[in-house]
Formats: structure tokens, C-alpha cells, sequence
């Protein structure tokens, strides 16, 4: 059996890789209107609480354990933004700038460019 060293991987597979991703920060981020900033909408504070309204009843302990239980999911508490952004970045020190330019040159210029507006400020 032959093994092929991991970065070897994702570079063959870069272009899908980021189309994904792209494709999910869509389905996770929402843009402030003010700021033209994007926020990840998945993640959850431990301090924020649930906004009741009169015509709704006040958390449960159930609903309370449930949030409890999110707060350990990485899908809550990580920034999907920042885990790509410092995943790329992980992949520019291994290729170098030139390499990873290259690389980047691979994957469509307008996917490329939603995902320069979703990383801005990083």
C-alpha cells in the first residue's frame, strides 16, 4: 500500500474543497447591513440567553440542557470564517506564496472572490 502524504491530498483536491466551503459559509454566515461584515450564525454564546417574547414560555430545564449539550458542538462553538481562514493559511506556509497562488489560480475567480468577501477583516 502506497501512502500519499497529506498535503499531496488536498492540493488534488483543493478546488472542491473550497467550492464546499464556500457553499457552506453561504449557508452560515449573515451580513450586517451597517457594517458589510458577516457573522456566523451558528455560533452560540454561553452567556446569551433566548429572547422570550410575552406569547412564548420561558426556557425549560430540558431546553436548557439541550443548549448546555450544543455548547460542546464544534458546529456552535467555532467559527466556520475563522477555521477556514487559518486553514488556508496553514496551506500557504506549507506551499510558500507562489505555491499556493498556484493552487489558488485552480479554483473558479468567482468563488474566489466570495470567499475574499467572507474572510475580509482577517
Amino acid at each position: 500500500m502506497i501512502r500519499v502524504p497529506y498535503p499531496c491530498v488536498i492540493q488534488d483536491k483543493f478546488c472542491g474543497i473550497i467550492n464546499i466551503s464556500v457553499e457552506a459559509l453561504h449557508d452560515v454566515m449573515t451580513e450586517d447591513p451597517e457594517t458589510r461584515t458577516y457573522k456566523d450564525c451558528m455560533l452560540m454564546s454561553q452567556h446569551e440567553e433566548p429572547k422570550v417574547t410575552e406569547d412564548e414560555e420561558p426556557p425549560t430545564e430540558q431546553d436548557k440542557r439541550k443548549k448546555m449539550l450544543a455548547l460542546k458542538d464544534p458546529v456552535h462553538t467555532v467559527s466556520l470564517q475563522q477555521f477556514i481562514y487559518e486553514k488556508l493559511k496553514a496551506q500557504q506556509e506549507i506551499l510558500g506564496e507562489q505555491g499556493f497562488q498556484s493552487l489558488m489560480e485552480t479554483v473558479d475567480t468567482e468563488i474566489v472572490t466570495q470567499l475574499q468577501e467572507f474572510l475580509q477583516g482577517f
